[in-house]
């Protein structure tokens, strides 16, 4: 029995460190007004997180006449720093290092799941 628990504290151990090593980005489109009214997709709005390679995340956009096109995801190699460019046509992106740092929305009930999620497997392995 105590070597069981001891098996199962090494591999939960083993699980957190592996998923926070991860870099975790927010995924999806949305669409934001210039009167600041955020409309997501309802197939894959922003707020879906996903795991990404390397250490940025990113956000392109592209300005219109009274709205802004948004799309979050995996930088996958293109930034070398955190900040935005943006051409004379108002196509832009921004780079950010560290989790959900490309979308503020819903990260705090992302983060919230996850503690919950790492507590319940604790209470079940001890």
């Amino acid at each position: 029995m105590i070597a069981n628990k001891g098996l199962s504290l090494f591999i939960l151990a083993a699980l957190i460190t592996v998923t926070s090593a991860q870099l975790m980005c927010q995924y999806g489109k949305s669409t934001q007004f210039y009167n600041n009214t955020i409309v997501y997709s309802a197939k894959n709005g922003p707020d879906k997180p996903i795991m990404c390679p390397g250490t940025f995340c990113m956000r392109i956009y592209q300005k219109h006449n009274n709205y802004q096109q948004n799309s979050y995801g995996c930088a996958n190699g293109a930034c070398t720093s955190d900040g935005c460019t943006e051409n004379s046509n108002g196509f832009g992106s921004c780079c950010c290092r560290g989790d959900y740092c490309n979308s503020g929305d819903n990260v705090f009930k992302t983060i919230l799941s996850s503690m919950i999620l790492t507590a319940v497997m604790m209470y079940i392995c001890l």
